[in-house]
């Protein structure tokens, strides 16, 4: 009986063990299965468009911050926000200064339970987007070279893909790959601190990015 008792203590002891770890690999393996996921990115954006003139290219250095919920258990769809912060590259813009950043509301959905890697989708809409040029410049057009600031805004849409590695229980490197579809127009224009120029029409503003950072689970 003591024997009988030992051996079925065992083989309990062995399926606790393979219970554990079925429990850490999907920690360590699927990071979104969190209630609440918070990532920082750092990367690179390149965009194409019209500003004031001729279409030309851009590029910038870009920090994102988000936070997103996972409502409903078992289901792989989570909603959230991002905050980019962007420096362009003035030389692009013949500028002295260019700064940019943008909001974002997020729906995220990812393929649940795939070895090593979690891939996931996620949309975005601009909810407000600004980019400040700091230049100087002929801004009214007589040929006099003016510090100025010329204030824009953006409107649109980003698709972004990526993967997700678990490092540590509900925390893993995340790499992304994304698309922006995008408006964007001069609000104003203001010389020594006096508006010389207001709204102008808005032009397409194309972009994508790529992105390294981590992503921690709650």
């Amino acid at each position: 009986m003591k024997l009988e008792t030992t051996h079925a203590s065992r083989i309990t002891s062995k399926n606790l063990l393979a219970t554990g770890a079925i429990v850490a690999a999907i920690l360590f393996q699927t990071p979104a299965m969190a209630l609440v996921n918070a990532q920082v990115t750092y990367g690179q954006r390149k965009a194409s468009g019209k500003i004031g003139g001729a279409s030309d290219n851009y590029a910038a250095s870009e920090y994102a911050a988000s936070a997103s919920v996972d409502p409903i258990p078992l289901v792989p769809v989570a909603f959230g926000a991002t905050m980019f912060v962007q420096n362009w590259n003035k030389d692009d813009f013949e500028a002295t200064k260019v700064t940019g950043s943008e909001l974002t509301l997020d729906a995220k959905a990812w393929v649940p339970m795939v070895p090593v890697i979690t891939p996931y989708a996620k949309f975005s809409y601009v909810l407000t987007g600004a980019m400040l040029v700091e230049a100087n410049a002929d801004w009214t057009g007589d040929g006099t070279v003016s510090a100025g600031k010329q204030t824009l805004s953006l409107t649109g849409t980003h698709l972004t893909f990526g993967a997700q590695y678990g490092i540590l229980p509900l925390v893993s490197a995340v790499v992304e790959v994304g698309m922006g579809t995008e408006k964007i127009k001069t609000d104003e224009v203001k010389v020594g601190g006096v508006k010389v120029s207001s709204a102008g029409s808005a032009n397409d503003w194309k972009s994508n990015s790529v992105s390294l950072g981590v992503n921690v689970g709650f």
